[in-house]
Protein backbone atom coordinates (compact mmCIF):
# COMPACT_ATOMS: atom_id res chain seq x y z
CA UNK A 1 0.00 0.00 0.00
CA UNK A 2 1.35 3.59 -0.67
CA UNK A 3 0.74 6.55 1.44
CA UNK A 4 0.63 10.17 -0.19
CA UNK A 5 2.47 13.26 1.15
CA UNK A 6 2.89 16.62 -0.16
CA UNK A 7 6.43 16.81 -0.36
CA UNK A 8 7.09 13.85 -2.39
CA UNK A 9 5.85 12.88 -5.67
CA UNK A 10 5.74 9.57 -5.88
CA UNK A 11 3.83 7.34 -2.88
CA UNK A 12 5.97 5.97 0.73
CA UNK A 13 5.05 2.52 1.99
CA UNK A 14 2.54 2.88 4.88
CA UNK A 15 5.05 1.29 7.39
CA UNK A 16 8.35 2.38 8.33
CA UNK A 17 9.65 -1.40 8.89
CA UNK A 18 8.36 -4.44 8.60
CA UNK A 19 9.40 -7.48 10.52
CA UNK A 20 7.80 -10.68 8.54
CA UNK A 21 7.45 -14.59 9.47
CA UNK A 22 5.90 -17.33 7.39
CA UNK A 23 6.40 -20.96 9.11
CA UNK A 24 4.77 -23.85 8.25
CA UNK A 25 4.79 -27.63 7.58
CA UNK A 26 3.63 -31.34 7.33
CA UNK A 27 2.20 -33.31 9.59
CA UNK A 28 0.57 -36.98 9.17
CA UNK A 29 -1.56 -37.16 12.41
CA UNK A 30 -1.91 -33.77 13.86
CA UNK A 31 0.37 -34.69 16.18
CA UNK A 32 3.76 -34.97 14.82
CA UNK A 33 5.73 -32.64 12.30
CA UNK A 34 7.08 -34.32 9.40
CA UNK A 35 11.19 -32.71 9.78
CA UNK A 36 11.92 -32.26 5.86
CA UNK A 37 8.93 -30.15 5.44
CA UNK A 38 9.64 -27.62 7.80
CA UNK A 39 9.83 -24.52 6.08
CA UNK A 40 10.57 -20.29 6.92
CA UNK A 41 10.61 -17.27 5.49
CA UNK A 42 11.08 -13.69 6.16
CA UNK A 43 11.48 -10.54 4.37
CA UNK A 44 15.59 -10.79 4.89
CA UNK A 45 15.99 -9.34 1.60
CA UNK A 46 13.11 -7.09 1.28
CA UNK A 47 14.37 -3.01 -0.08
CA UNK A 48 14.09 -0.95 3.25
CA UNK A 49 10.87 1.36 3.18
CA UNK A 50 12.22 5.10 2.90
CA UNK A 51 12.30 7.68 5.33
CA UNK A 52 10.85 11.15 4.45
CA UNK A 53 12.13 14.90 5.65
CA UNK A 54 9.57 16.17 7.55
CA UNK A 55 8.04 19.68 6.76
CA UNK A 56 7.46 21.89 3.43
CA UNK A 57 10.12 22.85 1.70
CA UNK A 58 11.59 26.30 3.30
CA UNK A 59 10.58 25.18 6.56
CA UNK A 60 12.45 25.56 9.55
CA UNK A 61 14.63 22.14 10.09
CA UNK A 62 17.89 21.57 10.59
CA UNK A 63 17.75 18.43 8.09
CA UNK A 64 15.60 20.00 5.32
CA UNK A 65 18.12 23.53 6.01
CA UNK A 66 21.42 20.95 5.08
CA UNK A 67 19.26 19.55 1.91
CA UNK A 68 18.56 22.97 0.68
CA UNK A 69 22.70 24.60 1.28
CA UNK A 70 24.77 24.83 -1.23
CA UNK A 71 28.06 24.85 0.89
CA UNK A 72 27.26 20.72 2.13
CA UNK A 73 25.83 17.89 0.75
CA UNK A 74 25.36 15.29 3.24
CA UNK A 75 22.19 14.26 2.05
CA UNK A 76 22.78 14.31 -1.91
CA UNK A 77 20.09 16.78 -1.84
CA UNK A 78 17.41 14.24 -1.12
CA UNK A 79 14.41 14.62 1.13
CA UNK A 80 13.97 10.92 1.12
CA UNK A 81 16.15 8.05 1.74
CA UNK A 82 16.29 3.95 2.73
CA UNK A 83 16.18 2.95 6.20
CA UNK A 84 19.08 2.53 7.50
CA UNK A 85 18.99 -1.75 8.43
CA UNK A 86 22.63 -2.47 8.26
CA UNK A 87 23.22 -4.70 11.34
CA UNK A 88 20.18 -4.21 12.65
CA UNK A 89 18.46 -7.85 12.09
CA UNK A 90 18.42 -11.40 14.01
CA UNK A 91 17.26 -14.38 12.86
CA UNK A 92 16.70 -17.92 14.80
CA UNK A 93 16.88 -21.15 12.95
CA UNK A 94 13.56 -23.48 13.53
CA UNK A 95 13.29 -24.06 16.89
CA UNK A 96 11.37 -27.59 17.49
CA UNK A 97 9.23 -27.76 20.44
CA UNK A 98 6.50 -30.54 22.25
CA UNK A 99 3.78 -29.31 24.38
CA UNK A 100 1.47 -32.37 25.62
CA UNK A 101 2.58 -34.69 23.14
CA UNK A 102 2.16 -32.21 20.45
CA UNK A 103 4.83 -31.54 18.13
CA UNK A 104 5.01 -27.80 16.89
CA UNK A 105 7.74 -25.75 15.48
CA UNK A 106 8.46 -21.80 15.77
CA UNK A 107 11.01 -19.32 14.52
CA UNK A 108 12.00 -15.74 15.31
CA UNK A 109 12.82 -12.35 14.45
CA UNK A 110 14.41 -9.35 15.81
CA UNK A 111 14.50 -6.64 13.38
CA UNK A 112 15.35 -3.00 13.48
CA UNK A 113 16.25 0.14 11.45
CA UNK A 114 17.24 3.61 12.07
CA UNK A 115 16.75 7.32 10.16
CA UNK A 116 19.56 7.15 7.57
CA UNK A 117 19.73 11.14 7.50
CA UNK A 118 20.48 11.04 11.47
CA UNK A 119 23.06 8.21 11.22
CA UNK A 120 24.75 10.50 8.28
CA UNK A 121 25.06 13.43 11.17
CA UNK A 122 26.26 11.25 13.23
CA UNK A 123 29.40 10.42 11.14
CA UNK A 124 29.78 13.79 10.28
CA UNK A 125 29.72 14.60 14.15
CA UNK A 126 32.66 12.28 14.69
CA UNK A 127 34.59 13.28 11.74
CA UNK A 128 34.36 16.70 11.91
CA UNK A 129 34.39 17.03 15.76
CA UNK A 130 32.23 18.94 17.71
CA UNK A 131 33.11 22.33 17.34
CA UNK A 132 33.01 22.17 13.76
CA UNK A 133 29.72 20.00 13.42
CA UNK A 134 28.15 22.94 15.29
CA UNK A 135 29.62 25.74 13.30
CA UNK A 136 28.41 23.62 10.09
CA UNK A 137 24.57 22.88 11.25
CA UNK A 138 24.30 26.07 13.19
CA UNK A 139 23.25 24.07 16.49
CA UNK A 140 23.78 25.69 19.69
CA UNK A 141 26.14 23.61 21.79
CA UNK A 142 23.76 22.97 24.76
CA UNK A 143 20.95 21.56 22.31
CA UNK A 144 22.84 19.14 19.69
CA UNK A 145 20.58 16.24 20.23
CA UNK A 146 21.11 13.37 22.02
CA UNK A 147 20.08 10.80 18.83
CA UNK A 148 23.23 12.73 16.96
CA UNK A 149 25.50 10.92 19.62
CA UNK A 150 23.87 7.67 19.94
CA UNK A 151 20.77 7.21 16.96
CA UNK A 152 17.70 5.17 18.44
CA UNK A 153 16.33 2.52 16.63
CA UNK A 154 12.46 1.60 15.64
CA UNK A 155 12.63 -2.34 15.74
CA UNK A 156 10.24 -5.42 16.56
CA UNK A 157 10.96 -8.81 18.44
CA UNK A 158 8.65 -11.24 16.84
CA UNK A 159 8.16 -14.58 17.43
CA UNK A 160 5.69 -17.46 15.57
CA UNK A 161 4.68 -20.97 16.82
CA UNK A 162 3.01 -23.65 14.94
CA UNK A 163 1.68 -26.80 16.51
CA UNK A 164 0.49 -29.69 14.54
CA UNK A 165 -2.65 -29.59 16.17
CA UNK A 166 -3.53 -26.11 14.18
CA UNK A 167 -2.84 -23.81 17.42
CA UNK A 168 -0.79 -21.07 16.56
CA UNK A 169 0.62 -18.22 18.35
CA UNK A 170 2.06 -15.02 17.35
CA UNK A 171 3.97 -12.78 19.79
CA UNK A 172 5.98 -9.46 19.52
CA UNK A 173 7.70 -9.96 22.48
CA UNK A 174 9.29 -6.12 22.15
CA UNK A 175 8.87 -3.19 20.37
CA UNK A 176 10.55 -0.04 20.45
CA UNK A 177 8.14 2.73 22.17
CA UNK A 178 8.08 5.10 19.42
CA UNK A 179 6.26 4.72 17.20
CA UNK A 180 3.17 3.08 16.64
CA UNK A 181 2.97 -1.01 15.80
CA UNK A 182 0.56 -2.82 15.03
CA UNK A 183 0.51 -7.08 14.50
CA UNK A 184 -0.66 -8.74 11.48
CA UNK A 185 -1.75 -12.63 11.27
CA UNK A 186 -3.28 -14.12 8.18
CA UNK A 187 -3.21 -10.50 6.55
CA UNK A 188 -5.33 -9.10 9.13
CA UNK A 189 -4.85 -6.56 12.17
CA UNK A 190 -4.62 -8.23 15.48
CA UNK A 191 -3.37 -6.51 17.69
CA UNK A 192 -1.53 -2.57 18.25
CA UNK A 193 0.69 -1.22 20.92
CA UNK A 194 -0.58 2.48 22.40
CA UNK A 195 0.79 5.74 21.14
CA UNK A 196 1.79 8.88 22.94
CA UNK A 197 1.67 12.00 20.19
CA UNK A 198 3.80 13.77 22.80
CA UNK A 199 3.45 17.60 22.21
CA UNK A 200 6.06 20.34 20.96
CA UNK A 201 9.27 21.57 22.52
CA UNK A 202 8.02 24.70 22.98
CA UNK A 203 4.63 23.98 24.43
CA UNK A 204 1.15 23.19 22.59
CA UNK A 205 0.16 20.41 20.67
CA UNK A 206 2.06 18.44 18.64
CA UNK A 207 0.41 18.49 14.80
CA UNK A 208 1.46 15.77 12.26
CA UNK A 209 4.46 16.71 9.73
CA UNK A 210 5.94 19.33 11.88
CA UNK A 211 9.60 19.15 13.08
CA UNK A 212 9.92 18.01 16.58
CA UNK A 213 7.82 15.95 18.82
CA UNK A 214 8.41 15.58 22.49
CA UNK A 215 8.03 11.90 22.33
CA UNK A 216 10.70 11.61 20.31
CA UNK A 217 13.16 12.94 22.53
CA UNK A 218 11.91 10.70 25.52
CA UNK A 219 12.87 7.31 23.62
CA UNK A 220 15.97 8.78 22.62
CA UNK A 221 16.75 8.99 26.26
CA UNK A 222 15.01 5.11 26.55
CA UNK A 223 17.03 4.17 23.84
CA UNK A 224 20.33 4.53 25.22
CA UNK A 225 19.76 1.92 28.25
CA UNK A 226 19.22 -2.13 28.45
CA UNK A 227 15.49 -1.96 27.49
CA UNK A 228 16.83 -1.36 23.59
CA UNK A 229 18.53 -4.56 21.85
CA UNK A 230 20.60 -2.59 19.59
CA UNK A 231 21.87 -0.17 22.81
CA UNK A 232 25.98 -0.31 23.62
CA UNK A 233 25.26 -3.27 25.84
CA UNK A 234 25.36 -6.52 26.29
CA UNK A 235 22.68 -9.38 25.11
CA UNK A 236 22.22 -10.74 28.03
CA UNK A 237 21.55 -7.78 29.21
CA UNK A 238 18.60 -7.15 27.44
CA UNK A 239 17.34 -11.00 28.05
CA UNK A 240 17.01 -10.06 31.45
CA UNK A 241 15.33 -6.91 30.95
CA UNK A 242 12.61 -8.77 28.85
CA UNK A 243 12.81 -11.64 31.08
CA UNK A 244 12.00 -8.65 33.85
CA UNK A 245 9.73 -6.68 31.94
CA UNK A 246 7.59 -9.97 31.11
CA UNK A 247 7.31 -11.25 34.92
CA UNK A 248 5.06 -8.22 35.79
CA UNK A 249 4.35 -6.25 33.35
CA UNK A 250 2.16 -6.49 29.90
CA UNK A 251 3.51 -9.51 27.90
CA UNK A 252 4.23 -9.65 25.40
CA UNK A 253 3.44 -6.29 23.62
CA UNK A 254 1.53 -7.69 21.45
CA UNK A 255 -0.02 -10.96 20.90
CA UNK A 256 -2.35 -13.03 18.67
CA UNK A 257 -3.34 -16.95 19.24
CA UNK A 258 -5.53 -19.51 17.65
CA UNK A 259 -6.46 -22.46 19.53
CA UNK A 260 -6.02 -25.76 18.00
CA UNK A 261 -7.45 -29.49 17.95
CA UNK A 262 -6.04 -30.48 21.12
CA UNK A 263 -4.12 -27.36 22.60
CA UNK A 264 -5.34 -23.87 23.31
CA UNK A 265 -3.03 -20.95 22.55
CA UNK A 266 -2.74 -19.73 26.49
CA UNK A 267 -1.46 -23.33 27.11
CA UNK A 268 1.24 -23.43 24.50
CA UNK A 269 2.21 -19.30 25.40
CA UNK A 270 3.04 -20.71 29.11
CA UNK A 271 4.72 -23.66 28.26
CA UNK A 272 7.31 -21.27 25.39
CA UNK A 273 9.35 -18.73 27.04
CA UNK A 274 10.74 -16.19 24.24
CA UNK A 275 12.66 -17.82 21.70
CA UNK A 276 16.01 -14.82 21.77
CA UNK A 277 17.16 -14.94 17.80
CA UNK A 278 21.14 -14.73 18.22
Amino acid sequence: MRKQLLEYDDGLRQYRLKNHIDLSFATPDGRRVVEESVTVETNANETPPYVGVEGQPGEENVVRDIIERDDLDWFGGKDKLRADVADKRFESDVVHEEVNGVEGVRASVLFGGSDTYIEIMREKFYELGPVAFLEATGMDVAVVPAFIIQPPTMYTFLELAAMADGTTLARVWDVSPYPKHYLYVDGRKRDETEFEKGSRLSGGEWRENENVNERFGQWVLEEQDLRSPFSPHTRSGYEQYIAHATSFGPSPAMMDGEDGDELTASAVAYRLPPVFPW
